[in-house]
Order: structure tokens, then sequence, then C-alpha cells
């Protein structure tokens, strides 16, 4: 058991180290974006990536996600992974430029904002997406790490020139993040060596049906999620226009960032499900899993809802301040997020991709329809009850669920403690005052040390073993090099 959650928190960390680059740009070039672009601006661009972010995996098929799963099942055989990687590729390829084609023939009779940059940022979305999923199918997670770092380094770099520099304003910024993920599959191609694993004799219908049928359910999923974390964007824009949703944009660089942090976990907690599916001690490990992680990142969206009044004062301009009020409400449905997001690993570990499209269908209808009819009375404070709203509700149909195979129980000291630290960090929050502000970060750090204290020994007995480990072969180098020069004597 202690071994299987020291490797989770490992993988984890490597992610990390290499994802927080791309993860962190929004945030990191907020002030960038907040100073050069004007809100109505800003927030077109803002529409234009999440629009991407629908599009890309539907072109995809949802492959890479199939690519990932069945890539664990055929470690050991290059024969297997051939398969995998050769067949998806090909549909990949297939729908790619099928859909560009009809594309580029609609942009001659509709004029699309940033119409061929929409297209290629798609199309290098496609690509990058792709090697980083079969990256972590091969269970190299150095090497997606490290072409989430080349992603995030282009993309910081030239968005300071193009905006700064270039004066290219929006142009300039989808244009970076267009060169971010074409370097970033580049380096995966070369350094993963898949051209060893196109072998187009390997091409077989039945192969391609398997992957479709575990892939295919997944689409909709993906445009509920979409619908639930960004569809607000279309309805906020429709109703309150696009300085609005500007704004909107602003307050969501909080959730972003908390959903970036917690994707460097899903990653390596997806790929540690779908190893131990069957292990004898998966019911207590699973349960485990659940219970840091609702520690973890509820003590993380407390985090985030202390220092947000110090980043609006230090990172944004003045004109987009009134963004701060929807922060907390926001983190909230973050927060129930992750929790749906544990139970998503369950069921892609148990290759149950269709259960995953019903709870979220649900998901997208809810946060749609209270959007709609909140938006006229509370404004922009609808889509963040929407949210919070629609992954509660997800998070207990999957939690039931998930029970009728999987034991899956929760501390309730830990659900206790979660919920009075937002109680306190959110009633400080709106206090807003200098003095609140300093209470919050006290009071959120000693409650966040507390109700953490087991997962901070267990990753700081990790570390100490992976450092006794390094030093052991830094010995073993030496004392190898010693008896070299030895006997040479």
């Amino acid at each position: 058991m202690s071994s299987k959650k020291a490797a989770l928190i490992k993988n984890t960390i490597v992610i990390a180290l290499g994802k927080m680059s791309t993860q962190f740009i929004s945030l990191l070039l907020l002030p960038l974006y907040t100073a050069h672009l004007a809100a109505g601006e800003y927030g077109t661009v803002d529409l234009v990536v999440v629009i991407v972010a629908l599009i890309a995996p539907i072109i995809m098929l949802s492959l890479e996600m199939a690519v990932f799963r069945f890539l664990i099942d055929g470690r050991g055989s290059k024969t297997q992974q051939s398969t995998v990687i050769t067949n998806s590729l090909q549909m990949v390829l297939v729908s790619t430029m099928l859909i560009a084609f009809v594309y580029s023939i609609v942009m001659q009779f509709v004029a699309i904002p940033y119409g061929w940059l929409a297209l290629a940022a798609v199309v290098a979305s496609i690509s990058s997406n792709y090697c980083l999923q079969v990256a972590r199918g091969f269970g190299d997670n150095v090497k997606y790490a490290l072409g989430s770092l080349v992603a995030g380094v282009t993309t910081v770099v030239l968005n300071i020139l193009c905006i700064v520099i270039f004066q290219m304003g929006a142009t300039g910024m989808l244009l970076a993040t267009v060169m971010g993920n074409v370097l970033c599959a580049l380096y995966l191609a070369y350094a993963l060596r898949l051209y060893r694993y196109i072998d187009w004799s390997l091409t077989s219908k039945s192969k391609k049906k398997e992957l479709l049928s575990y892939s295919l359910p997944l689409i909709p999923n993906n445009v509920s999620w979409w619908v639930v974390n960004a569809a607000d964007r279309m309805i906020i824009t429709a109703f309150l226009g696009v300085a609005a949703n500007g704004i909107y944009a602003v307050a969501y660089k909080f959730p972003q960032m908390f959903v970036a942090l917690y994707s460097f976990f899903a990653l390596s907690w997806t790929e540690s499900a779908a190893m131990h599916i069957r292990s004898k001690d998966r019911d207590a490990f699973f349960s485990q899993v659940a219970n840091m992680s609702l520690r973890v990142f509820g003590s993380l969206g407390v985090i985030l809802i202390a220092g947000a009044p110090l980043f609006f004062s230090i990172m944004v301009d003045e004109t987009y301040h009134d963004a701060k009020r929807y922060v907390p409400l926001l983190l909230i449905g973050s927060l129930f997020s992750a929790i749906v997001g544990t139970y998503s690993a369950i069921y892609v570990a148990k290759k149950e991709t269709k259960q995953v499209l019903y709870t979220s269908l649900s998901a997208a209808i809810i946060s749609v329809g209270l959007s709609v009819v909140l938006i006229p009375l509370i404004r922009l404070y609808s889509p963040a009850v929407a949210l919070i709203a629609a992954h509660i509700t997800v998070a207990i149909f999957r939690h039931r669920d998930i029970k009728k195979s999987i034991n899956i129980t929760y501390d309730y000291t830990t659900i206790g403690g979660v919920t009075l630290l937002y109680a306190v960090a959110i009633t400080l929050y709106y206090l807003d005052s200098v003095y609140a502000v300093v209470a919050n970060i006290i009071v959120t750090g000693v409650g966040v040390v507390i109700i953490n204290r087991h997962t901070l020994r267990t990753l700081q007995q990790t570390l100490f073993r992976k450092m006794k480990g390094l030093k052991q072969k830094q010995a073993d180098k030496l004392a190898q090099a010693w008896e070299a020069d030895h006997g040479a004597e």
C-alpha cells in the first residue's frame, strides 16, 4: 500500500515539474494581457481559445485517451504498442484533414475571428495532445513533463515578443500558443521515436473498432464538460457582452489554476488506477487516495481564496478588479470538480466510458439551465452557482455508482475539516480588509498543515528515500571508479 502511494506521489511530482510551466502560462502572463489588451479584445480571444479546447478532442474522436489506456495494457510488447499507435494515428490524420478541408471551404463564405490562426491552433493542439498521451501510455512521465515544458517556455517567450515588442495584440497571443504546441509535438515525436511504432501492415478494422468503442462515448462526455466549464463564456457574452466575459475570464484564472494543479495529480492517478484496478487491496487503496485528494485539494482551494486579494492588488489592472468577488464560488465548484475527477479515473481504469457519459450530460443540462435562468437576476454570479450545482450532482451520482463495485469510503473528520476551512476562509474573504486578509492567510496556513499532516509526512518520506537512493548511486559510482583506478595500479 505504501509503495503504491509513494509511486503515485512520485509520478505526480514529475508531471507537475513539467506541466507547471504550461498550466500557469495564462496566470503568469495575466499582467501582460490586462495591460496590453482591452477587456473586449481579451474576452474575444478567450472565447476562441475555449472553442479550440472543445473542437480539438472532437476532431480526434477522443482517440488520445484510448491511446493512453490501451498502451498501458500493451507495455512490454512493441507489437501491441505499434498496433495501437498505427491504427489510432491513421484515424486521427484522416479526421483532421477532412475537417480542415471543410473548414477551409467555410472560411470562404463566413467571417470567423482569427480564422486561420484558430485552425492552426486546433491542429497544433491535436498534435501535441496525441504525442503527450503516447508518452503517458508508455509510462514515460519524464518525457511527458519535458514536452509540456517545451510548450510552456515557448509560449511564454513568444507571448512577450509578440505582444510587448512587436505589438501584435491578440494575434500574437494565439500565434504563441500555436508555436508552443507545435514544438511540443515535434520534441515528443523525436524523443519517443514514434516512427518506430508506425507499421501500416498492422492496420486492423477490429482494432480500430475496439479503440473507437472506448473513445466515442468520451466525445459527448468532453462536450458536456466543456458546456459545464466553458459554455458560461458564451452565455455571458450573449447576455452581458464581451467586456463582461473579459472580467469573468480574469476571475476564472483561479479555478483554472486549481484545475491545473489537480491535473498533475489526475494524470498520475489515472495511470495508477488503471494499473491497480485488479489488486486485492484496491478498495482500501482507492479510499486512501480519495481522502488524500479531498484533503490536499480542499486545502488548495482555501489557499487560493486567502491569497486572491494579494494577487489582485499586485498582478491585475484596476479595470478588472470586479472579478475578485466571484473567486470563492468558482473555487468551491472546482473542488467538487476534483472529486468528480477522482471517480473519472476509476471509470477509465475499468474501461467504462459510457457511464462517464451519462453523468456528464446531466451536468451540462444543469449548468446551462441554471446559468440562463439566473444570469438576469444575479448576473456574473450565475455561472459560478451553476458550476457548483453541476459538479455536486455528478459527484454524488458517481460516488453511488462506483460504490456498487468498489467500496470507497470517506473519513468524516476530513470532510468536517475541509468544510470548516472553507467557511472561515470565505467569511474572512468577503470582509474585504487588510486585517481580514492577514488573518485569513494565518488561519488557512495553520488549518492546511493540520489536516494534511499525514500526507506531508508521506511526501517527506518519499523525497527522503529518493535523495537517499541518489546518494547511494553516487557512492557506488565513486567506489567503482576507485576500484578501476586501484586495479590499474
